[in-house]
């Protein structure tokens, strides 16, 4: 826009906006409002959904390591002829699933 002294005037910019600003989540790829904290369609309504899951996986990577330290444990006390695959493999699952579970409800109640 030009004025009367002959100098170019930069056209005003509306600050209101016609559509709600959206972003692409990261996991489901669909799109969320940008003022979002978490994803609806991840996480659940409230959030509660993410932190279950978050907390099932790190839950579950520490049992499974807890699993395998209390197995070394067990078979270095009855000897590696009575540590058979079956009951070090039963031991390592079960410290993988008790930590999932424990994660996924401690998480929960946050």
């Amino acid at each position: 826009m030009r004025t009367e002294g002959g100098s170019f005037d930069a056209a005003p910019h509306s600050t209101v906006r016609t559509a709600a600003e959206t972003i692409i989540c990261p996991s489901c790829e669909r799109q969320v409002a940008a003022g979002s904290l978490y994803c609806p369609y991840c996480c659940g309504e409230d959030g509660r959904r993410g932190a279950t899951k978050r907390g099932a996986f790190v839950g579950g990577v520490f049992g499974l390591l807890a699993g395998g330290l209390l197995t070394a444990l067990w078979s270095s006390v009855v000897g590696p002829e009575k540590a058979t695959w079956g009951v070090v493999f039963a031991i390592t699952i079960g410290g993988g699933v008790f930590g999932m579970v424990v994660g996924a409800i401690s998480n929960r109640w946050r």
